[in-house]
């Protein structure tokens, strides 16, 4: 809720750009790329929101600021070479971003303006995860057991970047789509970066978590300091969103007569 709020009282701060300010909101759906989803997984696609407030600077450039709430998720199941190490992932993302905006169209509500056009986009983000597994049903947070014996945070910067299309079709309001691609700097939003890591001293439960290859074996026939994941490549999330957006109105100004 306080963050909807932001979203509200920035489009308020803006009003004094009269018929430049949008805000609206984005229903679509989710999914990463990383050690537990070497390709796109379809069948992990999940759920996307966001509200935003946009300024547009002209028919060409605007700045947005968007609040985003993303589900991913990832199993090993999902790849033939990997469902022998038998790890997976779920996690919620809460995302703060500001993008510049690039509408190949002169975009606008007024006369002589295009009522579509497409558009880039790109910025940068703060990214707050957290990946969960389900053990012996129940959710577990595997950042607390430190399954690779690091102790990673829970926010990552990102760069988003991306493409869509804006259409007019009523006043002063407007359908949106876009597929944005996140670039994070954090290989733990899976909870999987390095190698398998001597967990002697933990609880029978957390070396279960952290090897679950016992559950297909029936023993764990991984080595200590062998390979869990790959650490050449931090993890990206994407969505493909479709919005819709309105124009605040200005104030209309009476005509001078002399």
């Amino acid at each position: 809720m306080k963050k909807i709020i932001f979203i509200f009282l920035l489009s308020i701060s803006l009003s004094a750009f009269a018929q430049k300010v949008d805000i609206g909101f984005g229903l679509g759906l989710a999914n990463y790329w990383g050690d537990l989803a070497p390709s796109i997984a379809f069948n992990e696609t999940k759920f996307a929101g966001n509200v935003f407030a946009r300024l547009n600077l002209s028919t060409t450039w605007a700045i947005t600021a968007q609040y985003s709430l993303i589900q991913v998720s990832g199993n090993d199941k999902n790849f033939e070479f990997n469902k022998y190490r038998n790890l997976n992932f779920q996690s919620n993302i809460t995302e703060y971003a500001g993008l510049v905006e690039y509408n190949f169209a002169d975009f606008g509500y007024g006369v002589l303006d295009r009522k579509i056009t497409g558009y880039i986009f790109g910025g940068f983000a703060l990214a707050k995860f957290n990946p969960q597994t389900r053990y012996a049903g129940e959710v577990v947070n595997l950042r607390d057991l430190k399954t690779e014996g690091v102790a990673y945070g829970t926010y990552t910067f990102a760069i988003p970047f991306g493409i869509g299309a804006k259409w007019i079709f009523a006043r002063n309001l407007s359908l949106e789509a876009n597929y944005n691609i996140r670039k994070t700097y954090t290989d733990y939003l899976d909870d999987v970066s390095g190698v398998y890591t001597d967990l002697s001293s933990s609880s029978i439960r957390t070396q279960q978590i952290a090897d679950r290859s016992f559950e297909i074996f029936g023993s764990t026939p991984t080595v200590v300091g062998s390979r869990r994941g790959s650490d050449n490549y931090n993890d990206w999330y994407m969505t493909f969103t479709t919005t819709l957006a309105y124009r605040l109105p200005g104030r209309i100004k009476c005509p001078t007569f002399y």
